[in-house]
């Protein structure tokens, strides 16, 4: 593969509709896809969650720079140009001279490869867009790893050297797709197909959670429904599963309730613990309690924290603010190191 530093006509230039961070929002186009379609693409997967974008930032920056000050990257395939790395400052300059901004916008600097293989330039793809600064759905990761995988492109020991993290937590993002594709997608229309609901699937994988379901006679398709319905609105309550469907009245609770129904079957086992508990050992101090216990009256009292006591803590409005958070980071420290040391 051959490296060339040059300096390209931008309408020379085509876009990479294999983005791995706009495939997804370009598949509903069919085959009207075209520059305008693209250029919202662009702009949407750059929107951050509080409505600002990086796309607009990035746009004043060059505008203001005279220029891109990293090149973009692209492949020449006979008289075909395509970018591969870049496709947000591409788009850039072509508004910027669209819209006739003060400089030269009509040429760009890129990093020209020639004679590249399908693998060089998912290996490109993979350090530009999985595991590069700009931060992308979780979701859209997990796809581009089951591209990879399951187009026999890469294997587990390649994509760990280009991507970081270990076999397993591939595994289960890759398994997370399928699923969610499987059992979710289908009962949703894809208006209601939020990309955000990920996690709860990565969640299913994790070590007793399918395994609890297929205990109580239930099944995927079901789980599919519980995050279309609300039922599980917090994702990381899918990991309480086992416990809920356990228990046949938290069982019916989940199931018969409606929206967040979870939660309230969460707390009814909670309780019925709370109570076993104090029937075995009486009035246990703090120091005698479990670690466990004390960390579901943590998280129940994290997540019960009034926003008064919130905004208290975060303005320092007491002298012991500050110690207060100390102890709280000091905490989240110690049990990092314990869920690193004990996960599968």
């Amino acid at each position: 593969m051959a490296e060339n530093y040059e300096m390209l006509n931008i309408e020379t230039i085509a876009f990479d509709t294999d983005n791995p961070r706009i495939k997804k929002s370009l598949e509903k186009f069919g085959n009207k896809i075209n520059a305008e379609r693209i250029h919202f693409a662009l702009r949407s997967a750059t929107e951050e969650s509080n409505g600002a974008s990086s796309y607009s930032r990035l746009k004043d920056s060059i505008r203001a720079n005279g220029g891109v000050t990293v090149p973009i990257t692209v492949i020449v395939d006979g008289e075909a140009k395509t970018c591969i790395d870049g496709n947000t400052r591409l788009a850039i300059y072509k508004e910027l001279r669209k819209e006739g901004a003060k400089g030269n916008w009509s040429e760009i600097k890129a990093i020209v490869l020639d004679d590249a293989n399908q693998r060089e330039i998912e290996a490109i793809r993979v350090s530009a867009h999985l595991v590069g600064a700009r931060e992308w759905p979780a979701y859209e990761k997990a796809r581009y790893l089951h591209y990879l995988r399951n187009q026999k492109l890469m294997d587990y020991n390649e994509m760990i050297a280009l991507c970081g993290g270990n076999k397993k937590d591939i595994e289960r993002q890759i398994e997370a797709y399928h699923d969610m594709n499987n059992y979710y997608r289908d009962v949703v229309d894809d208006a209601a197909f939020h990309i955000d609901r990920f996690s709860g699937f990565v969640e299913l994988q994790k070590p007793g959670i399918k395994e609890a379901i297929f205990t109580a006679s239930l099944d995927l398709k079901d789980f599919g429904e519980w995050i279309r319905d609300g039922k599980i609105y917090r994702l990381a309550d899918v990991r309480k599963l086992p416990k809920v469907l356990r228990d046949d009245e938290a069982k019916d609770t989940f199931l018969e309730g409606g929206p967040r129904s979870i939660e309230q079957a969460i707390r009814l086992c909670d309780r019925k613990e709370e109570e076993a508990r104090k029937q075995t050992s009486g009035k246990a101090t703090l120091e005698e309690a479990s670690i466990y216990h004390l960390a579901k009256v943590l998280a129940r009292g994290i997540n019960d924290l009034p926003r008064s006591e919130w905004r208290a803590l975060r303005d320092r409005e007491h002298d012991d603010a500050d110690e207060q958070i100390r102890i709280l980071e000091d905490l989240a420290e110690q049990l990092r190191d314990l869920l690193v040391d004990v996960s599968k």
